[in-house]
Order: C-alpha cells, then sequence, then structure tokens
C-alpha cells in the first residue's frame, strides 16, 4: 500500500565558525508549516544532520539550537524534491575564553 510513495530528505551541517569546528548534539527542528507536526534530530560527530522520509511538495521551518549559542531559524524550507541546507552557522552567546 505505501510502496513507491515519493519521500524527500532534508539535510545540513551545522558549525560554530568563531572556534572552526562541527558541532555535535546540536537539535535540529523541522515543523510542518500546515499540520504543526514536528521532526527532531541531533547532529552526528561532524555537525551533519537529516531528516528521511519527509513528505514531498510541503513546506516546513527548521529550527537550529544547542546550548549556549544563538539558535537558528530557517523559514519556507519546500520538500519539491531533496533539499540540502548546507552549512549553517551558529554563534556563541558568551565567547570562549582564551587560555
Amino acid at each position: 500500500y505505501y510502496i513507491g510513495l515519493p519521500r524527500s530528505f532534508v539535510a545540513g551541517a551545522v558549525y560554530s565558525p568563531e572556534e572552526d569546528k562541527c558541532l555535535q548534539d546540536v537539535t535540529a527542528r523541522l515543523v510542518d508549516s500546515d499540520t504543526g507536526e514536528k521532526f527532531t534530530v541531533k547532529t552526528d560527530s561532524y555537525g551533519d544532520f537529516w531528516f528521511e522520509n519527509m513528505k514531498v511538495d510541503h513546506t516546513y521551518s527548521l529550527r537550529i539550537e544547542k546550548d549556549e549559542y544563538y539558535p537558528k531559524e530557517i523559514e519556507d524550507v519546500r520538500t519539491a524534491k531533496d533539499v540540502n541546507i548546507g552549512d549553517i552557522k551558529l554563534y556563541r552567546k558568551v565567547k570562549p575564553r582564551k587560555s
């Protein structure tokens, strides 16, 4: 019954340009603009995240957040096909001390 239904993915990578590193365990949340349904994943050790089997021709908002960093919001993520958001920069709320 569900075999062969078209599905999309949404992917991206999160990093800190100030620290010049990929950010692990960042929360990435997609919210369906029509239904409000939420999907949440965490970034891996390379800062990568991906949402698989998303509905085609849907619009989502994407929120990226991690403690001690300013969150990033991306509106109107449309799954007409597979979507690679690319690199997403997160900036620290408090700059790290230099030793």
